[in-house]
C-alpha cells in the first residue's frame, strides 16, 4: 500500500489561450533609416553643387529653399527609422 501522507505532484497550469507575440521585425526601421540618410545626403550634395560649394550665398539659399521638402522627407524617414529601431 502507498503512504497516504504523501500527496501527488500538482498538475501544471493549463496553457494560456493566446500565444506570445513575436518581437517586431527591424527590417522596416533599417530601411527607413538608411533611405532617409541617403535622401538627406544627396539633397545636401545637390545644394552644394548648385551653389558652387558656397551654401551661404544667394544660390545656396535658393538651393535650400528648393531642397527643403526633400530634406524634410529625408529627416522624417530618419526619425521614423530611428524611432522604430529603438523599440
Amino acid at each position: 500500500m502507498s503512504d497516504p501522507s504523501v500527496a501527488p505532484p500538482a498538475a501544471p497550469p493549463p496553457p494560456s489561450g493566446t500565444p506570445p507575440t513575436p518581437p517586431p521585425s527591424r527590417g522596416l526601421g533599417w530601411f527607413l533609416a538608411i533611405s532617409g540618410g541617403i535622401v538627406v545626403f544627396l539633397t545636401l550634395g545637390c545644394v552644394l553643387a548648385v551653389s558652387d560649394g558656397r551654401p551661404f550665398s544667394e544660390d545656396g539659399a535658393m538651393g535650400l529653399v528648393c531642397g527643403s521638402p526633400t530634406l524634410l522627407l529625408g529627416g522624417l524617414f530618419l526619425w521614423l527609422g530611428m524611432r522604430r529601431l529603438k523599440r
